[in-house]
């Protein structure tokens, strides 16, 4: 059996080490299962680590993976997402600044137009900045506090294949190294 990529940070997260989830998937009945049925599986199991639904979520998507069913960086509804951060530092608003100042002069990311012109929101723990671009897909920057200061995390949704994942992978890092 193959293990996934991040079998070892399941299994540090979970405490179960990647054949033990195999074998929990499948006495569930797994390969039939949707994935909201494998997270349930999952989430039975986890109530004893932090963040539960999303390491659920991470087990269930390797589980997918092991079967076939989904590639990496491929959603549930069969598109493709890529995503890069880096650290910045600084506090989340400063992290945004450095965003939107870089982002301010364009009408476009990669070579793809604006379809409309960007949003930006605020919580107290995240900062977003929202494009959707001409050919239906999006982009969100989106700055969190972590330990060593402020990330910014750049993601490219709706993307058709995994070729389009690769592109706009490298498109985001080079963003984000123009930071």
């Amino acid at each position: 059996m193959t293990e996934p990529a991040d079998a070892a940070a399941i299994a540090r997260a979970t405490g179960r080490a990647w054949p033990e989830w195999v074998a929990a998937f499948e006495a569930a009945g797994g390969a039939a299962l949707d994935h909201r049925a494998l997270v349930e599986v999952a989430a039975r199991d986890l109530r004893h680590v932090d963040n539960p639904g999303w390491w659920a979520q991470m087990t269930a998507v390797a589980y997918e993976r092991h079967l076939g069913r989904r590639a990496v960086g491929q959603r549930q509804d069969g598109s493709f997402e890529a995503s890069a951060s880096r650290t910045l530092g600084g506090t989340l608003d400063e992290a945004m600044d450095a965003w939107t100042a870089a982002t301010a002069p364009r009408s476009e990311l990669a070579g793809v137009p604006y379809a409309a012109p960007p949003t930006a929101t605020a919580t107290d723990a995240y900062r977003r900045w929202r494009v959707a671009l001409d050919d239906g897909t999006r982009v969100l920057a989106q700055a969190s506090l972590r330990s060593g200061g402020a990330v910014l995390t750049l993601t490219w949704s709706r993307l058709g294949t995994a070729d389009d994942r690769e592109r706009a992978r490298a498109a985001l890092k080079e963003l984000l190294a123009g930071l």
